[in-house]
Protein backbone atom coordinates (compact mmCIF):
# COMPACT_ATOMS: atom_id res chain seq x y z
CA UNK A 1 0.00 0.00 0.00
CA UNK A 2 1.10 3.65 -0.85
CA UNK A 3 0.00 4.69 3.05
CA UNK A 4 2.12 7.41 3.41
CA UNK A 5 2.68 8.49 -0.62
CA UNK A 6 0.52 11.77 -1.85
CA UNK A 7 -0.62 11.30 -5.84
CA UNK A 8 -1.45 14.16 -7.47
CA UNK A 9 -3.19 14.36 -10.89
CA UNK A 10 -2.84 17.65 -12.85
CA UNK A 11 -5.96 16.72 -15.33
CA UNK A 12 -8.94 14.88 -14.11
CA UNK A 13 -10.19 13.26 -17.22
CA UNK A 14 -11.32 10.22 -17.86
CA UNK A 15 -8.17 8.48 -18.03
CA UNK A 16 -7.23 10.15 -14.34
CA UNK A 17 -10.48 8.85 -13.00
CA UNK A 18 -9.75 5.15 -14.09
CA UNK A 19 -6.34 5.60 -12.48
CA UNK A 20 -8.14 6.91 -9.18
CA UNK A 21 -10.81 4.18 -9.46
CA UNK A 22 -8.28 1.46 -9.65
CA UNK A 23 -5.88 2.75 -6.61
CA UNK A 24 -8.65 3.00 -4.86
CA UNK A 25 -10.34 -0.21 -5.67
CA UNK A 26 -7.62 -2.20 -4.80
CA UNK A 27 -6.79 -0.49 -2.22
CA UNK A 28 -3.36 0.81 -2.84
CA UNK A 29 -3.84 4.14 -1.22
CA UNK A 30 -6.21 6.22 0.97
CA UNK A 31 -8.99 8.63 -0.65
CA UNK A 32 -7.06 11.38 1.11
CA UNK A 33 -3.73 10.90 -0.20
CA UNK A 34 -4.85 11.50 -3.60
CA UNK A 35 -6.12 15.70 -5.64
CA UNK A 36 -7.00 16.03 -8.69
CA UNK A 37 -6.55 19.33 -10.73
CA UNK A 38 -8.35 20.60 -13.67
CA UNK A 39 -10.33 23.55 -15.19
CA UNK A 40 -13.26 22.39 -14.63
CA UNK A 41 -14.58 22.92 -11.27
CA UNK A 42 -17.93 20.59 -11.75
CA UNK A 43 -15.60 18.22 -12.50
CA UNK A 44 -13.84 17.91 -9.70
CA UNK A 45 -16.93 18.08 -6.97
CA UNK A 46 -17.63 15.07 -9.06
CA UNK A 47 -14.96 13.16 -8.16
CA UNK A 48 -14.81 14.32 -4.94
CA UNK A 49 -17.93 12.71 -4.08
CA UNK A 50 -17.35 9.78 -6.14
CA UNK A 51 -14.09 8.80 -4.33
CA UNK A 52 -13.76 11.26 -1.63
CA UNK A 53 -10.28 12.77 -3.26
CA UNK A 54 -9.32 15.81 -2.32
CA UNK A 55 -10.17 18.28 -5.97
CA UNK A 56 -9.09 21.95 -6.70
CA UNK A 57 -8.76 24.05 -10.01
CA UNK A 58 -5.40 25.26 -9.50
CA UNK A 59 -2.57 22.83 -10.54
CA UNK A 60 -0.02 23.88 -8.02
CA UNK A 61 -2.52 23.16 -5.01
CA UNK A 62 -3.08 19.75 -6.13
CA UNK A 63 0.43 19.30 -6.48
CA UNK A 64 2.32 20.38 -3.19
CA UNK A 65 3.24 17.32 -0.92
CA UNK A 66 2.86 15.00 -3.37
CA UNK A 67 5.31 11.91 -4.26
CA UNK A 68 3.66 11.05 -7.21
CA UNK A 69 2.71 13.37 -9.76
CA UNK A 70 0.02 12.18 -12.61
CA UNK A 71 0.49 14.35 -15.88
CA UNK A 72 -3.23 13.34 -17.37
CA UNK A 73 -3.54 16.34 -19.54
CA UNK A 74 -4.31 16.78 -23.36
CA UNK A 75 -0.21 16.83 -24.55
CA UNK A 76 -1.28 20.04 -26.54
CA UNK A 77 -1.98 21.52 -22.83
CA UNK A 78 2.34 20.75 -21.28
CA UNK A 79 3.28 24.03 -22.25
CA UNK A 80 0.74 25.87 -20.44
CA UNK A 81 0.68 23.32 -17.58
CA UNK A 82 4.25 23.27 -17.83
CA UNK A 83 5.07 26.63 -16.68
CA UNK A 84 2.51 26.65 -13.98
CA UNK A 85 3.91 23.51 -12.11
CA UNK A 86 8.08 24.19 -13.03
CA UNK A 87 10.11 24.77 -10.18
CA UNK A 88 6.81 23.67 -7.58
CA UNK A 89 7.43 19.47 -7.84
CA UNK A 90 9.50 18.53 -5.19
CA UNK A 91 12.66 17.26 -6.47
CA UNK A 92 11.91 13.85 -4.82
CA UNK A 93 8.76 13.15 -6.84
CA UNK A 94 8.41 10.85 -9.82
CA UNK A 95 6.63 12.25 -12.50
CA UNK A 96 4.13 9.70 -14.15
CA UNK A 97 3.34 10.93 -17.94
CA UNK A 98 0.56 9.59 -19.62
CA UNK A 99 0.53 11.86 -22.40
CA UNK A 100 0.45 9.90 -25.80
CA UNK A 101 3.12 10.40 -28.32
CA UNK A 102 5.19 13.12 -25.74
CA UNK A 103 8.89 12.37 -25.00
CA UNK A 104 10.28 11.99 -21.72
CA UNK A 105 12.99 14.50 -22.56
CA UNK A 106 10.38 16.91 -23.80
CA UNK A 107 8.84 16.74 -20.32
CA UNK A 108 12.04 17.06 -18.32
CA UNK A 109 12.92 20.00 -20.22
CA UNK A 110 9.30 21.31 -19.86
CA UNK A 111 9.04 20.68 -16.06
CA UNK A 112 13.01 21.29 -15.55
CA UNK A 113 12.51 17.86 -13.31
CA UNK A 114 14.41 14.90 -13.77
CA UNK A 115 12.33 11.96 -12.34
CA UNK A 116 9.97 11.08 -14.92
CA UNK A 117 8.40 8.07 -16.09
CA UNK A 118 5.73 7.45 -19.36
CA UNK A 119 2.86 4.43 -19.31
CA UNK A 120 0.11 4.45 -21.56
CA UNK A 121 -2.84 3.72 -19.57
CA UNK A 122 -5.57 1.81 -21.64
CA UNK A 123 -9.09 2.06 -20.29
CA UNK A 124 -10.59 -0.44 -22.81
CA UNK A 125 -8.85 -2.82 -21.02
CA UNK A 126 -10.70 -2.47 -17.68
CA UNK A 127 -11.33 -5.39 -15.70
CA UNK A 128 -14.06 -5.52 -12.93
CA UNK A 129 -14.49 -2.68 -10.61
CA UNK A 130 -11.94 -0.36 -11.82
CA UNK A 131 -8.89 -2.26 -12.68
CA UNK A 132 -6.66 -0.88 -15.04
CA UNK A 133 -4.78 -3.05 -17.09
CA UNK A 134 -1.57 -0.83 -17.81
CA UNK A 135 1.22 -0.81 -20.37
CA UNK A 136 4.46 0.79 -19.31
CA UNK A 137 6.02 2.64 -22.43
CA UNK A 138 9.84 2.99 -22.98
CA UNK A 139 12.30 4.56 -24.79
CA UNK A 140 15.88 4.79 -25.75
Amino acid sequence: MLSNTRIAFVGSGSMAEAMIAGLIGQKLIEPANISASGPRAARGEALHQKYGIAATSVNRSAIDGAGVVVLSIKPQMLSSVADELRRNIAPEALVLSILAGTRIDTIATALQHGAIARAMPNTPAQIGQGITVWTAASEV
